[in-house]
């Protein structure tokens, strides 16, 4: 069983909720399967699911150390839990591990694999946290 840290579940839920810049076109079901769907099968594993997120925890690693502090971390990615994370850090490795609690949130059938289905609920929860700018 893995041991959750606050600091790296409130990133992991900060990276799905607020992932993208402002300028940035909202996450479609189709972006998504695009982005994290690497076996090409219309689905998403936990494992495409965690190596999609651990690869967007890579690109904003500043100075490249395998770690994330709040300061590396854009704003927007923040928004709702900056009193969480402030003076915070998180490694790689807790960042990966944090994110099996996020992905269940939308694996309704508990299949290990976001269906259509369930990738439109996805899907649908980030477009709502990142109009409401949290």
């Amino acid at each position: 069983m893995h041991k959750y840290t606050p600091t790296a579940v409130a990133l992991a839920l900060a990276l799905v909720a607020g992932g993208l810049a402002a300028a940035e076109t909202i996450d479609t079901p189709a972006r998504l399967l695009e982005r994290m769907d690497r076996n090409v099968d219309g689905k998403i594993s936990f494992e495409e699911y965690r190596n999609a997120m651990v690869r967007r925890f890579d690109a904003i690693d500043g100075d490249g150390d395998g770690t994330l502090t709040a300061q590396e971390l854009p704003a927007e990615w923040l928004a709702g839990a900056q009193a969480r994370v402030a003076g915070a850090q998180v490694s790689r490795l807790e960042f990966g591990d944090s994110l099996q609690p996020v992905y269940d949130r939308f694996d309704a059938d508990k299949d290990c694999q976001l269906d259509a289905a369930e990738i439109e609920v996805f899907a649908s929860a980030r477009k709502s946290q990142q109009e409401a700018g949290s």
